[in-house]
């Protein structure tokens, strides 16, 4: 591939991370650069097994944006795609808000996420042919955040959290919402 391609493809891909930001983009809540130090408002959505906090990350990989999780004064980020566990230390956003109170997990599965109405479903990222949330499940001791993917083949549909270099599917899990009308 000659060089005018390959900037062709990187300006293409600049485009469509800036147009995914920008959708994605709710009033309540942001996504900020992570530089290996968690933000004040930065919104945990889970625990490890010391019960220390487990923040809510997205990485940008090649073509997609993908949730992560963040542990506690770790400067990598780690999540699942196409099944390992991959860590990133560049190109991670990290989840803030001013007002946790008005984030709730609800409890759903495979078939019922795609009915919920009940709030705004926290967009988590972008692969192609599926939505995809931000989920969690209690797993080893943790409460692990991951990937929740919807709107693609069935076999593919579920929550991916990681550990220990492994990933591990859930049909049953909690889906981050928002709400801003809450109190």
């Amino acid at each position: 591939m000659n060089s005018l391609g390959l900037l062709s493809i990187l300006l293409g891909l600049c485009v469509f991370y800036t147009n995914v930001k920008a959708n994605c983009n709710v009033e309540g809540y942001y996504w900020r650069d992570y530089t290996g130090e968690t933000p004040a408002d930065a919104l945990a959505g889970g625990t490890d097994v010391n019960g220390k906090p487990i923040y809510i990350g997205q990485i940008f990989n090649l073509r997609f944006l993908i949730p992560a999780k963040i542990y506690e004064n770790d400067k990598t980020a780690y999540y699942e795609y196409g099944g390992p566990e991959h860590s990133i230390k560049d190109n991670i956003k990290i989840l803030c808000t001013q007002h946790p109170e008005h984030f709730k997990w609800v409890r759903t599965n495979n078939e019922e996420i795609k009915l919920m109405t009940s709030g705004h479903l926290v967009i988590g990222g972008y692969e192609p042919g599926c939505t995809t949330y931000i989920g969690r499940v209690r797993h080893a001791g943790e409460i692990l955040v991951g990937k929740a993917l919807t709107d693609n083949l069935p076999q593919f549909a579920g929550l991916y959290v990681t550990k220990d270099e492994k990933a591990k599917k859930y049909t049953t899990f909690e889906v981050l919402t928002f709400d801003p009308n809450t109190v």
